[in-house]
């Protein structure tokens, strides 16, 4: 089966990097065949797993089975609709364009065109509010033609934003960005996952929502305290929290089994380091996630990029994954580590 996602153009790279992290979440066989602007193209291996994805991804609109790509002409486009098999079912069609790909394709002509072939083909009826089917073209550097399997509920996350929790605390990442981290780490469901920097949870409540086992650590009781009111607004049961320096967490904790760790430690004028150098920070602290995490599994580090991450994570013996920088305002750009702890 192939299928692509649309993916959201809200950064640059996470988009991709978190549809191919959670195909990798749920043991999904893959190959890419292409990416284009906006779009991640997969070829899955015999799998049913892809109902699995949509509830916990958040950096896509929509989750399609791919049918065809091919140039941005429109003759071209509807040979190819008109090689295709349909369904007799209740349908609608939708064109999409990204940014100003092919000004010169009108994407509600494209609509009405491609609705007659499939309409001529399969006697159906088109039915734009109550469609049995969605057919979806997407105008790219190529056109981008399939059927809608799942449609991302992107609502939720707004639901969720940081203002409206119990307990709220400024400048924290919103939802759909926590979310996506967590992503990144590959958890499952089922497994422990880390902040050893939670602050009010914004990383827990996500991790929790997936059906993640929670652990997080906070230097601050008060912040400690708010976080564990944000996880029992959202109902999230199966967690554990504790007031404690992350750099000490290997003598704290009684066992270092963590299936992942995801965390965006303190800095800026509005964060406490409660004394500590912001560079033996991260270095102690990414020492430490090293400790507690199980061989062969993914932590993901948030830091300025002026941190030289890379050299600490690389000293303690983790393998770098990807790299991805999140420009916050002119004088930050956040530094997105995703890294694997080797086999031993």
């Amino acid at each position: 089966m192939k299928v692509f996602f649309l993916l959201s153009g809200e950064h640059e790279t996470l988009p991709k990097a978190e549809a191919i992290a959670c195909l990798e979440s749920i043991g999904a066989k893959f190959n890419v065949i292409f990416c284009l602007d906006s779009i991640l193209a997969v070829r899955l291996g015999k799998t049913n797993k892809i109902n699995e994805i949509h509830d916990r991804i958040a950096l896509s609109h929509k989750i399609c089975e791919l049918f065809f790509s091919c140039e941005c002409e429109k003759e071209k486009i509807l040979k190819n609709v008109e090689n295709l098999s349909f369904e007799k079912l209740k349908f609608s069609v939708r064109v999409l364009r990204i940014k100003r790909y092919f000004r010169n394709l009108s994407t509600l002509e494209l609509e009405r065109e491609i609705g007659s072939v499939i309409g001529e083909k399969t006697k159906a009826n088109v039915d734009l509010e109550n469609p049995e089917v969605e057919y979806y073209g997407v105008i790219s550097e190529k056109f981008v033609f399939g059927k809608v399997l799942h449609e991302i509920n992107r609502y939720q996350y707004e639901k969720r934003k940081p203002h409206l929790r119990p307990f709220f605390k400024p400048g924290v990442m919103i939802p759909r960005i926590c979310r996506a981290l967590v992503n990144l780490t590959r958890i499952k469901k089922g497994e422990k996952l880390l902040d050893p920097f939670c602050g009010t949870g914004g990383f827990l409540i996500e991790a929790g929502l997936i059906g993640a086992k929670v652990y997080g650590c906070d230097i601050d009781p008060r912040i400690l305290h708010g976080c564990k009111k944000n996880l029992e607004h959202y109902r999230i049961k199966d967690y554990k929290l504790w007031v404690g320096d992350a750099r000490d967490l290997a003598n704290m904790l009684k066992f270092h089994d963590f299936d992942a760790v995801v965390t965006d430690p303190p800095y800026g004028i509005s964060a406490s380091t409660k004394g500590a150098k912001l560079e033996e920070l991260y270095k102690e602290a990414i020492k430490t996630i090293h400790k507690v995490l199980k061989p062969e599994k993914f932590a993901c580090i948030v830091m300025p990029d002026k941190i030289k991450g890379e050299s600490f994570a690389r000293e303690v013996g983790f393998k770098i994954i990807e790299r991805h920088f999140e420009r916050v305002h002119r004088s930050l750009t956040r530094k997105i580590l995703v890294l694997q702890k080797k086999k031993l």
